[in-house]
């Protein structure tokens, strides 16, 4: 009798502890979070030729910065995702965002290029981690029937960056000079850090559960336990689960721990992981190569100057947080739909890959069509307006697209959340930097028109994998939980 109440009230559990208004307000701080690494990419664009005359340096030299930053994005979430799984949220986000905060001072008073490349690198590495622990965190305080929604309102921060940045680097390098660009950034993300310093709590649930154990606290919640230790005298059970987890994690071997970073990157073993991974990093190269290519083919067509440059970002901004919010209600909608039709035939298995990926062919047909439409309306130099509308339409469905994928892959690894980020980020980053770099050269020699018409065809080739996802990935979920109970 006693074993049947002590399940029932596990069961009874709530899911998380926190308030829906705690939950919301946790996720806009991890959107912020995540806002700093795409802005700091594209907010440098406006002010290259700036810093390039103030120091003295070649065109090539101040792309080999650009690189260097995506190189390090693409790395740097590998190497604290594991310790995020493992050791909490909350101090990654404290000392990568320290890392960050203080690198950006160092960018405002570079004198050489040395300097540049070598603080470029550290905003990179500090910035780019906060992705994959913000997927963490929601992954840590949402249900499933909520997860769509929120990683929806989440991921605005790191999808705003590359629209906004362009306009606001523009203004500040043009008004008050290109080293205010990372004199703002300082000063915004440090009143971020004091705000997660103070009031953020931890949320990985290995450490904490649903909230209610005790790790890596914020100042008043160690001043609320110190007071009650004072009175009670006593330690609760939740305070030993930090430390057992850190005694286990002492018995990795010195090889463990050295490939720790690499981890990440073992999730592309599984075949439904790496199908989705390529899918998003195709779909994340495809967007790059519309985004970088903007100033060039405007500049070109239109004789827009810098500034109008930057605010015909807006666009696809736009279209992204309309595509955002709206996808995120359909997730759940679509999720809580698969659910009530197992609870009806009595089964427990909800098949996420159809609940999340229902959409998303819709959105990738649209996306192709309209991708090649923008090629050939600059091919013809149609109205500027017709561009941008276009851009918003962009926007959304590639939005679209990406929540599906990222909520997809959190629900196969809730445990994980941060490490298979981690590894899309790894992937989608590095497609971005080769769109980066190929889409001029593509564009000057075949045309927007062919170029793009040939970015879509790249775009249907990755889009055929999904098929097998949808067909066998509840198998291969299934054999992989199976795997994982017999380890």
């Amino acid at each position: 009798m006693a074993l049947t109440k002590s399940s029932s009230s596990t069961i009874d559990e709530p899911y998380s502890v926190f308030s829906k208004r705690k939950i919301r307000w946790i996720v806009i701080v991890a959107s912020i979070s995540a806002f700093f690494a795409p802005f700091s990419v594209n907010s440098y664009f406006p002010a290259m030729n700036k810093i390039e005359q103030d120091l003295h340096v070649t065109s090539q030299q101040i792309n080999l910065s650009v690189t260097m930053f995506m190189i390090f994005q693409a790395l740097s979430p590998s190497f604290w995702s594991s310790l995020a799984d493992s050791r909490g949220r909350r101090p990654v986000y404290l000392i990568t965002l320290l890392i960050y905060i203080l690198s950006c001072a160092g960018l405002a008073c570079v004198s050489n290029y040395t300097l540049l490349l070598v603080f470029r690198a550290l905003q990179a590495f500090g910035a780019s981690s906060v992705i994959a622990i913000g997927a963490g965190t929601i992954a840590d305080i949402t249900h499933p029937s909520e997860r769509g929604g929120y990683i929806g309102w989440y991921s605005l921060g790191w999808n705003i960056g590359p629209v906004v940045g362009p306009a606001i680097g523009a203004v500040l390098s043009q008004y008050l000079g290109w080293r205010w660009i990372f004199w703002s950034l300082a000063i915004v993300c440090g009143v971020h850090w004091c705000i997660i310093g103070l009031f953020l709590p931890e949320t990985l649930r290995s450490l904490v559960g649903n909230g209610s154990g005790y790790a890596n606290p914020t100042p008043f919640q160690w001043y609320r336990n110190y007071k009650s230790q004072r009175q009670h005298d006593a330690v609760t059970i939740t305070q030993e689960k930090p430390s057992t987890t850190t005694h286990v994690s002492r018995k990795k071997s010195f090889i463990q721990k050295l490939m720790t970073p690499l981890q990440p990157l073992l999730y592309v073993k599984e075949k439904d992981t790496a199908i989705l991974i390529a899918y998003y990093s195709v779909q994340y190269a495809a967007c790059y190569c519309v985004t970088t290519s903007i100033p060039y083919l405007f500049i070109d067509i239109y004789n827009l100057n810098t500034l109008m440059i930057g605010l015909s970002y807006l666009a696809n901004g736009f279209g992204c947080i309309v595509g955002s919010v709206i996808q995120g209600k359909i997730l759940n909608r679509d999720y809580r739909r698969a659910q009530k039709k197992c609870a009806e035939i009595g089964s427990t298995d909800i098949p996420l890959e159809h609940a999340r990926l229902r959409t998303v062919w819709f959105h990738a047909i649209l996306f192709k069509i309209l991708l090649v439409a923008y090629g050939w309306c600059l091919h013809i130099k149609a109205h500027l307006a017709i561009a941008l509308v276009i851009h918003f339409f962009l926007g959304f469905t590639s939005q679209a697209i990406f929540n599906c994928i990222q909520t997809l892959l959190v629900d196969l690894f809730p445990n994980a959340s941060a490490s298979v980020t981690a590894c899309n980020n790894i992937f989608r980053c590095l497609c971005g930097a080769v769109a980066t770099t190929l889409v001029l050269p593509g564009v000057k020699l075949l045309g927007a028109g062919w170029m793009f018409t040939l970015v879509s065809g790249i775009l249907l080739l990755s889009r055929i994998p999904m098929f097998w996802e949808l067909s066998r990935g509840p198998r291969w979920r299934h054999q992989r939980e199976q795997r994982q109970l017999h380890v």
